[in-house]
């Protein structure tokens, strides 16, 4: 469910940098050097403020956010840096919200270390069932694509969250052996379609439609057969690639996936 902070206006006290003779945004490139640096895997932090503390480029040559404003983000530190001028020093985190499209520096000591409180996305049970953190968020939505992906080759299916669920579970139980399966799976009237768990080797560039479209007609669903479920209730469950926290890992069992088909009249809407 990020990112950059340098209060260098005049007086720098905000900034917790010393007072003396503040560079202006237009030279602060050129006189703060990067001395030091240390890599993190997106540890969660967030601001508490009501007041114009803001976050910087990441060059640190001008303001781009005032974190008051973002009182409900979690901003994920991948990076801190030792900036220098002098005798003057500083240590601030290059941070980026959740989806990766902010990105800056903010000075170290506007930040609390932990998910926001008020970000209901980064405590949702879906992103706490992948481990939480960027890396369960990451997951949420991409396991929400992969759906999207498979719903599509099913035209005119409704989707059903509570059959999604079921379809996630058995899925699972399929693979852990200990797990119990969901009342869905003894319907008669149900259809369930089920990948083995390590059904290929994929990597990032994968084209998942392709993929699912594959081994659906493998099973005998082809595209004629699949326009014939029109009206049915639908519940898909796709493996998401379960990202590390460097986003680098990219699992076995990515692209498994679990959907159970089931007559409307049959169904429990939900």
């Amino acid at each position: 469910m990020k990112r950059v902070i340098m209060a260098l206006t005049t007086g720098l006290i905000l900034g917790g940098l010393g007072a003396a003779a503040i560079p202006t945004a237009v030279n602060a490139a050129t006189t703060w050097k990067v001395v030091k640096t240390k890599n993190y895997s997106d540890v969660a932090y967030y601001v508490k403020t009501t007041k114009n503390e803001y976050m910087w480029d990441l060059k640190h040559t001008k303001k781009i956010h005032n974190l008051k404003h973002y009182p409900r983000t979690t901003w994920y530190v991948y990076k801190r840096v030792k900036l220098q001028q002098g005798k003057k020093s500083g240590y601030y985190y290059q941070v980026t919200n959740n989806n990766g499209k902010i990105k800056g520096l903010v000075y170290r000591s506007y930040l609390t270390k932990g998910d926001n409180p008020d970000d209901a996305f980064a405590h949702s049970i879906i992103v706490k069932s992948y481990g939480g953190g960027l890396a369960g968020i990451k997951s949420v939505r991409e396991g929400a694509k992969l759906q999207a992906d498979i719903l599509a080759l099913f035209p005119g299916t409704i989707l059903n969250t509570s059959y999604s669920n079921d379809a996630r579970n058995d899925l699972n139980a399929g693979v852990s052996k200990t797990a119990t399966y969901s009342k869905l799976n003894k319907n008669a009237t149900a259809i369930g379609i089920f990948t083995p768990y390590n059904w290929t080797g994929t990597t990032s560039k994968t084209d998942y439609t392709k993929l699912a479209t594959s081994v659906l007609n493998a099973q005998g669903y082809t595209a004629s057969k699949r326009v014939k479920y029109k009206g049915y209730q639908i519940g898909i469950y796709a493996t998401p690639h379960g990202y590390t926290s460097d986003y680098h890992t990219w699992p076995s069992g990515y692209g498994s996936f679990g959907i159970y088909l089931v007559p409307t009249g049959d169904s429990k809407l939900f």
